[in-house]
């Protein structure tokens, strides 16, 4: 059975950047739907707070919105089941361009090779980072003196075309990122895989990932929940009343038989 609490608002903390343009359609839908139908995922940090795997954009509305408490899935971030991956980008931007504002941006020397070199130094840890155009001309990122300034670095890499470009997500590292993409999706960049404990410890630092390079895979979601946001918004009732009418409304939905856990991947249509 999911372990979905109750907790404040602003006691949820992101890992990752986020565009806040992104939440204009969502905030109209919670307001609109006067329910709160799919808890985003996180995990309890040791001073408290509680980081988000998976519903940066439900959480940011919220925010937004002002509503003060959120009902969510809290997970063991080291429960095997739960994946960390790594999302590479293809982007418009040349890769000409993405060089010259890289060195704008930084001191950074970038050594030219080929993308299978590339892929090869990239997985044996011995770059930090890589981008290649459609020929194969690639560009790495060398490797930085500490893990800081290594985040610090990849987020300079994303801040060079985010907001400038479309960015289209892909797991590929290979030239096969580019089928199906318009002949203007121009640019591959290609991420270090990612650690879990990476993840704490740069929160631990007061650092956040760059936008869009991490995806958590996670089994066991809850879904489809549809409690009434007046709940979560009440300035009157405490967080251990809503607490109570949230578990009335799960155990409420157990006995009308309407819980259903599905072990298979699945498409959901109605998103």
């Amino acid at each position: 059975m999911p372990h979905l609490k109750v907790v404040p608002t602003k006691q949820v903390i992101l890992h990752e950047y986020f565009d806040t343009n992104r939440t204009t359609a969502l905030k109209k839908k919670i307001i609109t739907s006067g329910k709160w139908k799919d808890p985003p995922i996180v995990t309890q940090l040791i001073d408290g707070r509680f980081m988000v795997l998976d519903g940066a954009n439900r959480t940011t509305s919220m925010k937004a919105l002002g509503i003060p408490h959120m009902l969510v899935q809290v997970v063991d971030y080291f429960d095997p089941s739960i994946q960390l991956k790594s999302w590479n980008h293809v982007v418009r931007l040349p890769v000409e361009r993405l060089l010259q504002s890289l060195r704008n941006g930084s001191a950074v020397s970038l050594d030219p090779m080929s993308d299978k070199k590339a892929r090869r130094m990239l997985k044996q840890r011995k770059i930090l980072a890589y981008f290649c155009d459609r020929k194969g001309k690639t560009f790495a990122l060398p490797l930085q003196k500490s893990s800081k300034a290594a985040l610090e670095m990849l987020n300079i890499l994303v801040h060079c075309y985010e907001g400038k470009s479309m960015i289209h997500r892909t797991e590929e590292a290979t030239h096969k990122a580019f089928h199906g993409l318009d002949r203007h999706m121009r640019t591959l960049i290609v991420f270090p895989s990612l650690t879990k404990l990476g993840v704490l410890n740069a929160i631990a630092r007061g650092q956040f990932l760059p936008s869009g390079i991490s995806r958590h895979l996670i089994l066991k979601r809850a879904l489809r929940i549809y409690l009434p946001l007046s709940v979560l918004k009440s300035r009157r009732m405490t967080i251990r009343q809503k607490q109570a009418r949230a578990d009335r409304l799960i155990q409420d939905l157990y006995e009308q038989g309407k819980v259903r856990f599905y072990p298979e991947g699945i498409y959901l249509f109605d998103e």
